[in-house]
């Protein structure tokens, strides 16, 4: 047993009431920096032996209950003289700091210690940073995917209806190029906007069909062209509607495309028959891939 004035407590600077976690922890601390193989003061080795002693003592139950007992019935020994103010008694954290301080590292290195020089602690801050800033940058993406963008396709969504229900009333107007300019501001503010891109389709075949009637055939062509990627864009959504069908067939078969046309156009006629200027066209188409065959 260590010096009477000398608690195992003190020694392991740890209260009377502490923990068995507790005294682990602070004799681990200890033992890091006292140890006589890292420490190079003289008295490592009595130190350590020591605080082992304190450790071994506190960390079992049995032996600790029969210390504290001890502690208490040790009313006139110089321990207990010292807690009475008889004897003036050594601080044990003076006795072992003393020593740490002056040959070992600290159990407690503050930031102001650090070696700044080492490459060490350089680099763990560098990808702090870049981790801080990284975490930041997702967060931006996070809150913008989660409020702004859907804000944003609000907003877009309701100008592409505005401007759709413009397309249609000039549409009923039969003012072709004035709804295909409305749908195309549509579909351009919504590209998935499968309804903006049928009715697009459907006005630019008006727009030629009514070129042609006039006589200007030469001006139909990027009509025709353009209602093909339009009916292309809307086909998905509406892969029954006769409009589109035959909006594609007639458009196909315009642009020289007759062996294209032939699907939509017999798909056309399957689901809404009896429309005699399809019919023609097919006809035409099927007689000129028989002739081509032969």
């Amino acid at each position: 047993m260590p010096d009477p004035g000398e608690s195992y407590y003190e020694v392991l600077n740890v209260g009377r009431d502490a923990s068995s976690e507790e005294i682990t922890m602070s004799y681990r601390k200890l033992a890091k920096v006292l140890h006589p193989d890292v420490c190079g003061s003289p008295e490592a080795g009595e130190l350590f032996k020591v605080v082992n002693e304190a450790y071994q003592v506190l960390r079992d139950p049995k032996k600790r209950e029969a210390y504290d007992i001890s502690l208490l019935e040790a009313e006139g020994s110089e321990y207990g003289r010292y807690y009475s103010g008889g004897r003036r008694y050594r601080d044990p954290r003076t006795w072992y700091y003393a020593h740490t301080h002056q040959s070992c590292h600290p159990p407690y290195s503050a930031p102001e210690q650090e070696n700044p020089k080492t490459k060490a602690s350089s680099i763990p801050r560098i990808i702090q940073v870049a981790l801080f800033y990284a975490t930041l940058f997702m967060a931006i993406i996070i809150l913008f995917q989660l409020f702004f963008l859907p804000w944003m396709n609000g907003m877009a969504a309701a100008e592409a209806r505005s401007l759709f229900e413009e397309g249609n009333r000039w549409m009923n107007e039969e003012e072709y190029q004035k709804a295909i300019e409305s749908y195309g501001s549509a579909v351009s503010r919504l590209p998935g906007f499968s309804e903006g891109w049928r009715a697009k389709g459907l006005a630019e075949v008006k727009k030629a069909d009514e070129l042609t009637e006039k006589g200007f055939t030469a001006q139909t062509e990027p009509y025709y062209q353009s209602a093909v990627r339009s009916l292309n864009k809307a086909y998905p959504s509406f892969p029954d509607d006769v409009q589109v069908l035959s909006g594609l067939g007639k458009s196909l078969n315009a642009l020289g495309k007759r062996e294209e046309s032939i699907p939509y156009l017999k798909k056309s006629l399957e689901i809404s028959p009896g429309d005699d200027t399809i019919q023609t066209i097919l006809d035409h188409n099927l007689l000129k891939s028989s002739m081509q065959e032969k």
